[in-house]
């Protein structure tokens, strides 16, 4: 049985039959903006780096400016300093014989019969002499090791109380600076005075008399020590002469 058409009116157009779809048409994907490129810190603050540019620049030119300079003025400096010392050792070097030459003479030593006070007492070398190798009498003698030397003393008192005299006040000092004591039993046999053993010297008195030494042959006696005793140190007369 055939399908009637509809009759067509008058001034329309035909209608062609739709074909149907096959397929129904998808949505576009949405689309995804590019991730921007991220500028580095440099490009972001391009005033800043202009900026910290120069002052580099600056810096760089400062320092070789000084540096140049600095190292002109320590030379000059190390060259004023080597002048200034090689003019003071030249001064020292002029001034040390001068020192010399100021230097005050050694003091003489007071001689043979220059009174000399130590402690309380007043000390007079009155001479010198060789006895020989023994002192004393036919009874009573004492022989030397080396050689007898008698020397003859004054010794008095200048203090306020009476004080004992003995022979070891007295020492003699050789060419050699050695120090000989005197010899007290040869100074007790020694017929000259006895008195120079050992005395009390009241203030205001004086001994004298001889102190005898044991000396070794190749010994000159140069210098006589004497001491009044305690605390009073000792001084010295030159037997030379």
């Amino acid at each position: 049985m055939s399908q009637q058409m509809p009759p067509e009116q008058p001034g329309q157009m035909p209608v062609s039959p739709q074909a149907p779809q096959q397929y129904a048409q998808q949505p576009a994907p949405p689309q995804v903006p590019a991730p921007e490129k991220k500028r580095s810190w440099f490009a972001r603050h391009k005033v800043l780096t202009g900026l910290g540019g120069a002052l580099v620049l600056i810096i760089i030119i400062s320092v070789a400016a000084s540096g140049g300079k600095g190292g002109s003025d320590e030379a000059d400096a190390a060259t004023t300093k080597t002048s200034e010392t090689s003019t003071q050792d030249s001064a020292k070097t002029a001034e040390e014989p001068k020192k010399e030459d100021s230097k005050p003479a050694e003091k003489s030593k007071p001689g043979l019969g220059t009174a000399v006070k130590s402690g309380d007492f007043e000390f007079t070398a009155v001479s010198i002499e060789e006895i020989g190798a023994t002192v004393g009498n036919q009874f009573m003698s004492e022989t030397a090791q080396g050689r007898y030397v008698r020397v003859n003393v004054k010794v008095a008192n200048v203090g306020d109380k009476p004080k004992y005299f003995f022979t070891n006040d007295l020492t003699i000092v050789d060419q050699k600076g050695r120090s000989f004591n005197a010899d007290t039993t040869a100074t007790l046999y020694d017929q000259s005075n006895a008195d120079t053993f050992v005395a009390e010297i009241n203030p205001g008195n004086a001994i004298e008399g001889g102190v005898v030494f044991d000396l070794p042959a190749d010994v000159v006696a140069t210098t006589l020590k004497v001491s009044g005793g305690g605390f009073s140190g000792s001084e010295e007369i030159s037997l030379a002469g």
